[in-house]
C-alpha cells in the first residue's frame, strides 16, 4: 500500500512540479521593451449563472481594458449585462443558453471570420474566430467550455461517450494557417498534460507552465482550489503578463494575460 501511494505521489508530483517556477517555462517571457502593437490582451471567465454581481466584472473590465473577453455560462441575465461593453467591443459573438454552456467573445479586433460550432455535444457551443490584431496580422482564437466526467440530472454531460471535445479542438489548431490561442473552462486540471488533451504533439503549451498554478476554481472554497481555466498558445506567442484577478461574485476567478506576437 505504501509503496503505492509512493507511486502515486511520484507521479503526481512530475506533473505538479512543470507548474512551479522550478521548472523551465514552455511559454517564454516577452522582451520588457516590446511594442504594445505586438500584444493581445485577454480576460477569460466563467461568470456562473445564478451570480448577480455584474458590477464587480464590469469594474474588472474596466480596469484592465482587454482587447479580447471571452465569458461563459452566460444566461439570458448575463447577456444582457454584458451587453454595455458593446460599445467598447463593436466585434462580437453570443450563444446564448440556460444549461451553464452560454457563452460571449468580445473584441476589439475585427473578425475576419467567426464559426460556432459543436465539437462532442449539440448543447455545448464551440466558437472559433479569425482575428485581425493591432499589427494587422491574423490570429485564431479558439473558445471552448467542455463538459466535465460527470452525470447531471439537468445539465449536458457526456454520459456513456468518449469526451472527445479536446481531442477535435487539437485537431482544429493543427489545420489552422494563423498562430492560434486556446481559451476556456476546460473542466480537465493544469497538470493534464497538453499533447496528451488534445492529440496534438507540440503543438499548443500552457501559459502557466513554470509560473505558478493559478488556480481559477473553486473560488468559493479556499481548502479546494484548482485550476480549470485554460490559455494555451501556438509557439509565435510569448507571455508579458498572466494573473488571477480578484473574486467577482462567480465559483470561478476572472482570469487575465497579455501576450505578444
Amino acid at each position: 500500500m505504501m509503496s503505492l501511494l509512493a507511486l502515486g505521489l511520484l507521479i503526481n508530483g512530475n506533473y505538479l512540479y512543470s507548474y512551479t517556477p522550478f521548472s523551465s517555462v514552455t511559454v517564454p517571457n516577452s522582451p520588457p521593451s516590446i511594442e504594445t502593437d505586438k500584444m493581445i490582451s485577454i480576460l477569460l471567465i466563467n461568470v456562473k449563472m445564478k451570480n448577480r454581481n455584474s458590477k464587480k466584472l464590469m469594474e474588472q473590465i474596466e480596469n484592465k481594458d482587454p482587447d479580447v473577453i471571452l465569458a461563459m455560462e452566460v444566461n439570458k441575465w448575463w447577456d444582457k449585462k454584458l451587453s454595455k461593453i458593446e460599445k467598447e467591443y463593436p466585434y462580437h459573438k453570443e450563444v446564448i443558453n440556460d444549461v451553464a454552456y452560454g457563452m460571449a467573445l468580445y473584441s476589439k479586433y475585427s473578425f475576419e471570420d467567426i464559426t460556432v460550432d459543436n465539437l462532442n455535444n449539440d448543447k455545448i457551443p464551440y466558437i472559433e474566430g479569425l482575428l485581425r490584431v493591432k499589427d494587422n496580422r491574423l490570429v485564431t482564437v479558439h473558445c471552448v467550455h467542455p463538459v466535465p466526467p460527470t452525470h447531471y440530472e439537468d445539465l449536458p454531460d457526456n454520459e456513456g461517450n468518449e469526451e472527445k471535445a479536446m481531442k477535435m479542438l487539437g485537431s482544429r489548431v493543427e489545420k489552422a494557417d494563423y498562430p492560434s490561442i486556446v481559451i476556456g473552462d476546460f473542466n480537465d486540471v493544469v497538470w493534464s498534460k497538453v499533447d496528451e488533451l488534445t492529440h496534438t504533439d507540440n503543438l499548443l503549451f500552457d501559459v502557466r507552465t513554470g509560473r505558478g498554478f493559478y488556480n481559477s476554481y473553486n473560488a468559493d472554497n479556499i481548502l479546494m482550489r484548482w485550476p480549470l481555466d485554460h490559455i494555451y498558445v501556438t509557439k509565435e506567442f510569448s507571455l508579458k503578463t498572466i494573473e488571477r484577478l480578484d473574486y467577482m461574485g462567480s465559483d470561478h476567478y476572472p482570469m487575465y494575460v497579455e501576450l505578444t506576437l
